[in-house]
């Protein structure tokens, strides 16, 4: 299973008080990596993305400044770095080279630390290896994800706009706020507009901005999100949403990139960097006259398309794991994981709300059982083969394409486990059940390990 706790890296030169220090955080359920020597702090910081760094002043070196001054600038990766008492210069230095916060430490104050970090990071988020604190897309073995997430770093690194499709629930705010953190933007805003949620009349108001009495209740003058996401990033999401009337109006603030309030007899040059998301297919919205070809071309430069939960059955039990981890720490419970049996009906479902249904289902789990381990008798009916939708697993073929003996496979898994449990487990009685011999479902059982 992934492990799914927030990732510290803890440097220092004292060894034996870093040991210490590593192994009372561990005890209180942080995940630390501790790095001893000078040569191996660049690889560290570049390499993996932590929550969390702790630099220690130790006698040997350093630390803090050489943390400090090895982070890339802008970080969001909050230092907290641990000074001898009463040594002003290093805390002063350590303040001006972008330090969270400065503690002076000795090793009576071990068990506070992870006061310290929790103080630190942002209330009620639990990121995997230091990930965005809402970020929760995963790398898994065999996963179909794997590609896309290869891709992230290049885009993250270019200013052209992106468009993120897929289903409702895959993650495309999540991708988009990933990018963001990715890119030379990171340190400017990010901010994210949903276009079908925000009523027409007010829109364009909301995106341009307006000017004192421009309208009723135009009280005083306001920056739109085109201004508002200045060096920064702007996510729309449901772009195919959004009235044919701006449409043409956006196309020109990407064109000439400069936006003129409503009630304004000016512009304004705008710098933003834009992602765009929809749940629509825009061509086809383009022949039926929705949506307007050019903004599509304009907006379509970096496509991304994410699959729907279904059709990444890899991705199920890290994502489960995580979801585990962050509600049992989100509501005070303390469930130790999910059986194999669990893990098998979670695979075949075919998640209709795809990643937020899972979340949804975990957080449920967790605040209804609070502890022990999650079973077959925590999921819903529809889960475990007694709904409608579970029942067509194999039936859908996605737009993509499909791995059909793999999905074959799945259902095969998902017939038996059914027949054998309204057999309860009588093995004759469930070959009944599925037209079978008792020696060829015996062996199937063997063969899909459902034993």
């Amino acid at each position: 299973m992934a492990d799914s706790r927030y990732h510290i890296l803890l440097v220092t030169g004292d060894k034996t008080l870093g040991q210490s220090i590593k192994n009372n955080l561990e005890n209180d359920d942080w995940a630390v990596e501790l790095c001893l020597e000078q040569s191996e702090l660049v690889h560290r910081i570049n390499e993996t993305k932590f929550a969390c760094i702790i630099a220690h002043d130790s006698e040997k070196q350093a630390r803090v400044r050489d943390v400090l001054t090895s982070i890339n600038v802008g970080s969001p990766t909050p230092v907290i770095a641990l000074i001898k008492s009463q040594d002003v210069k290093t805390a002063v230095d350590a303040m001006r080279l972008g330090a969270w916060t400065v503690v002076e430490f000795s090793e009576k104050d071990i068990a506070d630390l992870s006061t310290e970090i929790q103080d630190t990071l942002p209330k009620g988020a639990v990121p995997p290896r230091g990930s965005d604190p809402r970020d929760i897309i995963v790398r898994s073995q065999h996963s179909p994800l794997n590609q896309l997430l290869d891709m992230l770093a290049p885009i993250a690194k270019a200013q052209a706009p992106v468009i993120i499709t897929g289903e409702s629930g895959t993650g495309k705010e999540l991708f988009a706020r990933t990018i963001h953190n990715m890119s030379d933007r990171k340190s400017g805003p990010f901010l994210a507009v949903n276009c079908g949620a925000i009523p027409e009349t007010l829109l364009e108001s909301e995106l341009f901005g307006y000017m004192k009495g421009a309208f009723t209740g135009a009280h005083e003058n306001r920056k739109g999100f085109f201004e508002s996401a200045q060096n920064g990033t702007l996510f729309l999401d449901e772009i195919g949403e959004m009235p044919m009337r701006l449409q043409v109006k956006i196309l020109r603030v990407l064109q000439e990139h400069i936006v003129r309030p409503v009630g304004s007899t000016t512009t304004t040059p705008v710098n933003f960097r834009l992602i765009t998301a929809t749940n629509r297919n825009l061509e086809n919205e383009i022949k039926t006259g929705g949506f307007r070809e050019d903004l599509f071309y304009r907006i379509a430069v970096l496509p991304l398309h994410l699959l729907p939960l279904r059709d990444r059955i890899p991705d199920i039990p890290v994502l489960a794991d995580y979801f585990l981890h962050a509600q049992n720490r989100i509501n005070g419970t303390s469930l130790k994981g999910i059986t194999s049996e669990c893990y098998t009906h979670l695979k075949n479902y075919t998640w209709p709300g795809n990643i937020r249904e899972l979340e949804n289902l975990l957080q449920r789990v967790c605040i209804l059982k609070r502890s022990g381990f999650v079973e077959r008798d925590d999921l819903p009916a529809q889960i475990t083969g007694i709904g409608k939708r579970s029942q067509q697993l194999g039936l859908y073929v996605p737009s993509e394409g499909m791995d059909m003996a793999d999905t074959l496979g799945r259902l095969e898994v998902q017939l038996v486990s059914q027949a054998l449990k309204k057999s309860e487990g009588n093995k004759a009685k469930a070959a009944r059940l599925l037209g079978l011999n008792r020696t060829t479902l015996v062996e199937k059982i063997k063969r899909l390990k459902l034993e």
